[in-house]
């Protein structure tokens, strides 16, 4: 980690975006007290969660944490799972039974309560993972990869959860490299690459920043494609040809001549966050 610096807001969902090995994990691992920095200083709600005392505990109370590695007890079913670790957090066996059910409900894992969890799908067992990381109804929210690999519906149960969760005041650290799901549920955003956060902003300003608006040409025929490439090859990027259809992401500055009779009709189709990412990891000197 190169001095990296991170103001998260309250009420927002932070998306913590990098390749592999960039240092998400690490970063994460310092929000949660399990790793601490070599120097610098950490306030999570105001307090420092290293120093051994009350209120650094009282701080890890208030944080809950869904990590890659889900950590179910296979041999329990789901709300002996949830009631298990709500629980852990002080919840009488009353009250963690009651909100175990309620919160498995919400993610309609009712009808599987009483499975064991080995029984469990991927989705489910994300699904019941979230379900342990609200259980103590958090302030703050660390969630690493929480929609990986997942069937649509668990997304969108997942996705509904967070958006809830951040109405009623709450932060969200969302760490992912799924981009389509960041796009649909992130306030703000940073990069990290290499230790380095090389973007922090919104989505809207890194597509603004890093985007590249793709542009679209049908020929008539192939061989006219074919002959067209040569006018824009030297001048773009990303240059593919299909049949009849050539694009291309024009160069910075760089605007192309369409006007031809052998070309049918063009198009420009909007830079995406897929785009922008590539383009910022990049800019930071690596390719993806």
């Amino acid at each position: 980690m190169k001095n990296i610096s991170l103001n998260i807001k309250k009420g927002q969902i932070y998306c913590y975006l990098g390749p592999n090995g960039s240092g998400k994990t690490t970063t994460i691992k310092i929000i949660l007290g399990l790793l601490k920095t070599s120097s610098g200083s950490v306030e999570v709600l105001g307090e420092d969660p290293y120093i051994d005392n009350v209120k650094s505990l009282d701080v890890k109370r208030c944080i809950g944490s869904m990590l890659e590695w889900d950590g179910l007890y296979l041999n329990l079913t789901g709300l002996e799972n949830v009631i298990y670790w709500a629980e852990l957090y002080g919840q009488d066996k009353f009250d963690a039974r009651e909100n175990a059910v309620d919160a498995i409900q919400k993610v309609k894992l009712l009808d599987w309560a009483n499975t064991l969890v080995s029984k469990y799908s991927h989705g489910m067992k994300k699904r019941l993972s979230f379900v342990r990381a609200i259980i103590n109804d958090p302030d703050i929210l660390v969630l690493d990869e929480p929609t990986s690999g997942i069937d649509l519906e668990s997304r969108i149960l997942i996705r509904d959860a967070l958006r809830n969760f951040v109405k009623r005041g709450k932060t969200v650290f969302f760490s992912s490299h799924d981009l389509e799901e960041v796009k649909k549920v992130s306030s703000s955003l940073s990069i990290l690459n290499k230790g380095k956060i090389i973007f922090n902003g919104s989505l809207d300003e890194l597509i603004k920043t890093f985007g590249q608006n793709e542009v679209y040409i049908q020929m008539k025929n192939p061989d006219d494609a074919f002959s067209m490439i040569k006018k824009f090859e030297n001048n773009v990027t990303s240059l593919k040809i299909n049949g009849p259809i050539i694009s291309f992401i024009p160069n910075p500055g760089y605007t192309p001549d369409l006007e031809s009779k052998k070309i049918i009709s063009s198009w420009n189709m909007e830079a995406s966050i897929e785009n922008a990412y590539i383009n910022a990891i990049s800019s930071s000197g690596d390719k993806i």
